[in-house]
C-alpha cells in the first residue's frame, strides 16, 4: 500500500504537479500492476481515444463529461511524460522549453512588431507557419513522398483530408466550392454506372472517390469530416435508440417484417426533433 493525501489544489501548477506525483506512485514499484505494464505507445493510443471521447462530449453539450474527459486526456498525456522520464530517453523540461520556443518562433507576428496582427487573415497566418518551418527550421518534404509528414497512423478520414489539405497549400486545388460539389455529382454518377455494369471492383473504386471528393467538399467548408461523420452517427444511434424505446412500449418487435412501423415511428420522432 502507497499512503498519499489527496489534496483539493487550488492553482494550476499545484493541481498538475500532484497529477504528475499520483502518475508516478502508479508506475512506481508498489503500484498498479496494469499501469507499469503499459507502454508510451499504449497511452498514446489511450489518448487517442480519449481524445475522442472528449469531442463527443462537446457534440453532446455534456459539460460534466466534458470536463471528466479533458481530465482524462490529460492524465494520458502526464502519464506518456511519466513514461519517458523513467526510459530516461527525453529530457521532458527540454521538450516543454522546446515547445514554448516553438510556438514563439512560429506566431512572430503575435510576439514581434515585425506584422500587423490586425490586418492579417487567417490564411495569412498558415502562410507565415509555413514559411517558417521551411526557411526558418529547415523542415522540408522528402523528395520522394510529397506526403512523409502526414501520419499514416490517422483514421482514414482525417488521413484522407490532411492529404488533401497539404496539396492545396501547393495551388493544386479547386478555385471554388461549387466546383467541388460538381465534382460529387460526377463521382456519384460514376458509382451508379459502376453498379449497372456490375463490377465490383470499379464500383469499390468510385466509391472512394466519391468519399474523397466528399471529404474535399468538407474542407473547403472549414468542417472535419471525422467529426461530422461521428456527429451524425451519434444522432443516428440516438433517435433509433427512442425508436426502440417507443416500440417496446407499444409491443412492436424490431425486426424486418415491421419495417413499415419503425419507419413510422422514426418519423415521428423526426418530426418531434424539428
Amino acid at each position: 500500500m502507497i499512503e498519499f493525501t489527496l489534496k483539493n489544489e487550488k492553482t494550476l501548477s499545484a493541481a498538475l504537479s500532484q497529477l504528475k506525483q499520483i502518475t508516478e506512485l502508479l508506475r512506481s514499484e508498489n503500484g498498479c500492476p496494469w499501469d507499469i505494464k503499459q507502454t508510451n505507445k499504449d497511452f498514446a493510443i489511450y489518448l487517442i481515444d480519449e481524445t475522442y471521447e472528449y469531442i463527443d462530449s462537446i457534440i453532446n453539450k455534456d459539460v460534466e463529461n466534458t470536463s471528466e474527459e479533458l481530465g482524462d486526456m490529460l492524465t494520458n498525456v502526464i502519464m506518456l511524460l511519466t513514461i519517458h522520464q523513467q526510459y530516461n530517453d527525453i529530457d521532458i523540461i527540454e521538450s516543454i522549453n522546446d515547445e514554448c520556443e516553438k510556438l514563439i518562433r512560429r506566431h512572430p507576428h503575435v510576439f514581434s512588431s515585425k506584422y500587423d496582427k490586425t490586418a492579417l487573415q487567417s490564411d495569412q497566418v498558415i502562410s507565415i507557419w509555413d514559411n517558417i518551418k521551411k526557411n526558418v527550421e529547415g523542415r522540408h518534404d522528402d523528395l520522394n513522398d510529397f506526403f512523409i509528414k502526414v501520419p499514416t497512423s490517422l483514421p482514414q478520414l482525417e488521413y484522407s483530408f490532411e492529404c488533401m489539405k497539404k496539396v492545396s497549400k501547393v495551388g493544386f486545388d479547386w478555385s471554388k466550392k461549387e466546383d467541388v460539389a460538381e465534382k460529387i455529382q460526377e463521382e456519384l454518377f460514376e458509382v451508379k454506372e459502376a453498379d449497372l455494369l456490375k463490377d465490383r471492383d470499379a464500383l469499390e473504386e468510385e466509391i472512394g472517390d466519391l468519399l474523397l471528393a466528399v471529404i474535399n467538399y468538407s474542407r473547403f467548408l472549414k468542417i472535419r469530416p471525422e467529426i461530422a461523420l461521428r456527429r451524425s452517427t451519434n444522432k443516428f444511434k440516438n433517435r433509433f435508440n427512442k425508436v426502440k424505446q417507443i416500440c417496446d412500449n407499444e409491443k412492436i418487435p424490431i425486426s424486418p417484417d415491421n419495417v413499415d412501423e419503425l419507419n413510422r415511428v422514426w418519423d415521428l420522432i423526426k418530426k418531434e426533433e424539428k
